[in-house]
């Protein structure tokens, strides 16, 4: 024998529409060494923030220069530390520390941090976007959580992955920690959202 069922359903279709109506709105974060943020502020004749930003995050190979050289091989003698050739040939390795890609790619942490903000689970998230319509605020919790994550890594020394600084480096500074030394360079790091839609 069949039995009849009775469901009852309630359908929010205010929530369903202000969803609809932010699914068609696009929006973009830009996370790093923003021109519009200092980005594009000069540190020297031949570097700006964003290209400091680059040599750390790709790492390069610099030709050293005789005067390079003589200013090398005086600082090694005035520290006390191994003296290098004063000739001129060879070149300085910069090791690839990314401050940028790495700890963005770190997906559920950073995930963790926007979940966070909004409650305790992915569907609080899609709750609050449902009830709201409100995309922009997650937009830019996703720039100030990764903004977050990149400081977390200068702060764990690229989360225990970036090289150690070269001997020489460590006495100029007085610190051993990779990247950190006026925190220029940290301080300028920033995110910005836009619509485009």
């Amino acid at each position: 024998m069949a039995k009849d069922y009775n469901i009852d359903a309630k359908i929010n279709y205010g929530g369903l529409k202000k969803l609809v109506q932010a699914m068609s709105k696009q929006y973009q974060v830009k996370v790093g060494l923003l021109a519009t943020q200092g980005g594009a502020d000069d540190i020297s004749e031949n570097m700006d923030m964003a290209g400091l930003g680059a040599l750390h995050e790709f790492g390069a190979d610099i030709k050293i220069s005789k005067k390079m050289a003589a200013f090398l091989h005086f600082k090694a003698e005035e520290l006390g530390l191994p003296q290098s050739s004063k000739k001129g040939d060879g070149y300085i390795h910069i090791p690839a520390r990314s401050w940028l890609q790495m700890p963005l790619e770190k997906r559920n942490a950073l995930k963790k941090k926007i979940i966070k903000h909004f409650g305790e689970s992915q569907e609080s998230v899609e709750n609050y976007i449902a009830d709201t319509g409100d995309l922009m605020s997650l937009a830019i919790m996703i720039g100030a959580s990764a903004v977050e994550q990149i400081q977390e890594a200068f702060d764990t020394e690229g989360f225990g992955q970036w090289k150690a600084n070269s001997l020489l480096t460590v006495a100029q500074k007085g610190s051993a920690m990779p990247l950190v030394d006026t925190g220029s360079l940290r301080q300028k790091i920033t995110y910005e959202v836009n619509e485009n839609g």
